[in-house]
């Protein structure tokens, strides 16, 4: 078993310190905001040291739905961050006659074999944030350690030979800079939201992008639905001597709540 080594020294130097603005503002009470649904994940790339593509025409790795939900809980008090978790569920495997001989990590897998291939790279938020902005235009700063609870496994089954096996734990806090921005269209309940996470060091880069539209009944329980659009990519370069250059993404649909 082999560890994946997070950038953790990186994020973690550029963001021990994040310096308060002047004027923070928040929820004049206690604000929990939440929601779930379901992302339809396109899943694209290659991985290992000869790169090969994860097309359902070389390792067969088919596209899914994720399911995932956010807890964000916002409150009053200028100093202290406010927080936000997020859980994402992305797992994908796949099956395929492999026609080339390639290699991950230190072990190489034969051509002409029965090849199952599976990546799990499932996903817990924490994020720490201050409104730097608070009106019908909003903006949140802060950073938040991305963990990953997943692994990369590969079989082999060439004909007349012994099994080939080998599994990578992904696991691990990744530190990344977070980013969001919010238009509210007054009186209508209507919203737009955009939202970064991003960390790059040593020619690797991860990053999560996402966008939606979203419509809020506000009552004592204010409840609605958002349409997104996510796209989370990973690229790294000479971890573990391996490559892996993966993406993420599509739309997804939730229910949202504010109270």
């Amino acid at each position: 078993m082999k560890k994946l080594h997070p950038l953790v020294q990186t994020a973690l130097l550029a963001g021990t310190t994040l310096t308060l603005p002047s004027v923070v503002s928040a929820d004049t009470i206690l604000g929990i905001y939440g929601g779930a649904g379901v992302w339809d994940v396109s899943i694209d790339g290659s991985f290992g040291v000869d790169e090969i593509p994860i097309t359902t025409t070389e390792l067969g790795i088919e596209d899914t739905q994720s399911n995932f939900f956010y807890l964000a809980l916002e409150h009053p008090i200028p100093i202290i961050p406010n927080v936000r978790i997020q859980h994402t569920q992305l797992e994908n495997t796949g099956s395929a006659v492999v026609e080339r001989e390639f290699t991950w990590e230190d072990i190489s897998f034969p051509a002409q074999a029965l090849t199952t291939t599976k990546l799990d790279l499932t996903q817990t938020d924490f994020t720490l944030y201050y409104e730097i902005l608070d009106n019908w235009v909003s903006l949140d700063l802060g950073l938040t350690a991305k963990i990953l609870d997943g692994y990369a496994s590969i079989r082999s089954e060439p004909d007349g030979l012994e099994v080939i096996e080998e599994e990578t734990d992904l696991n691990g806090a990744l530190p990344m800079l977070y980013g969001k921005f919010r238009f509210d269209l007054p009186l209508t309940g209507l919203y737009a939201d955009g939202q970064l996470n991003y960390i790059s060091y040593d020619n690797s880069t991860i990053s999560d992008v996402d966008v939606k539209l979203g419509w809020m009944f506000e009552s004592v329980l204010d409840v609605g639905a958002e349409l997104g659009y996510r796209q989370f990519k990973m690229e790294l370069n000479e971890f573990d001597d391996a490559n892996a250059d993966l993406s993420y993404d599509g739309p997804y649909l939730n229910v949202a709540i504010h109270f």
